[in-house]
């Protein structure tokens, strides 16, 4: 399957990008999504206890690979795309978002002292996939690129969360904006700096991200 470039930001190595999954798959990732998916939770700062908030209203889930065979092609697809070990991919995500939903600016990467730093080191990159047309809201916005990514079914974006010292990057700091009509459906996985071993489903399902 053939990648294409739709428009790079080298600020933050932002790659927005279509082609890596074609419309069968993205409703199969969607139907995958759809079950066992809970609240969306966030750990804030360098704590290791995730909650739900209000500056973040979706759902997450994450099928397992071998249930849905889908997950394993993309993972294999994404690792040859950007390049790094497939072993350094956290287990796929797949968030639901309904009118409302959103995610308030935040950073993908961790602080300096984070337990979560000690099982494959920090999140360098993120690859967010986009499962459907929403009809009318739902960005993904860099405030300080000052870059907009309408979310279109078979598209994605690539970009880089750390710098050359692994430290978070102020640039990458983004936000999913309220979805105002229709619903939106995304698959996102992240990318350690070393190899990042699986936990337990019940600690997957809560994505570690810090809010401001």
């Amino acid at each position: 399957m053939a990648v294409k470039i739709l428009s790079v930001n080298d600020t933050i190595g932002l790659v927005h990008f279509s082609g890596l999954l074609n419309p069968e798959e993205c409703t199969e990732l969607i139907a995958a999504g759809g079950s066992h998916a809970k609240p969306s939770e966030v750990i804030y700062g360098v704590s290791d206890v995730s909650s739900e908030t209000s500056g973040r209203r979706s759902t997450v889930a994450s099928p397992s690979v071998d249930k849905y065979p889908i997950i394993k092609a993309v993972r294999r697809r994404i690792s040859l795309f950007i390049g790094v070990a497939e072993e350094n991919q956290e287990p796929l995500q797949v968030l639901h978002y309904t009118r409302g939903g959103k995610y308030d600016i935040h950073y993908d990467s961790f602080l300096e002292g984070s337990p979560q730093l000690e099982n494959g080191g920090n999140r360098v990159l993120t690859v967010l996939l986009y499962l459907n047309d929403v009809e009318q809201g739902g960005w993904t916005q860099f405030p300080h690129i000052m870059a907009n990514i309408v979310p279109n079914a078979g598209t994605g974006i690539l970009f880089r969360n750390t710098d050359a010292q692994n430290l978070q990057l102020r640039e990458s700091l983004h936000a999913g904006l309220p979805v105002i009509d229709g619903e939106k459906w995304i698959a996102s996985i992240w990318i350690r700096e070393k190899e990042y071993i699986a936990l337990p489903i019940d600690q997957t399902d809560k994505i570690s991200r810090r809010t401001l």
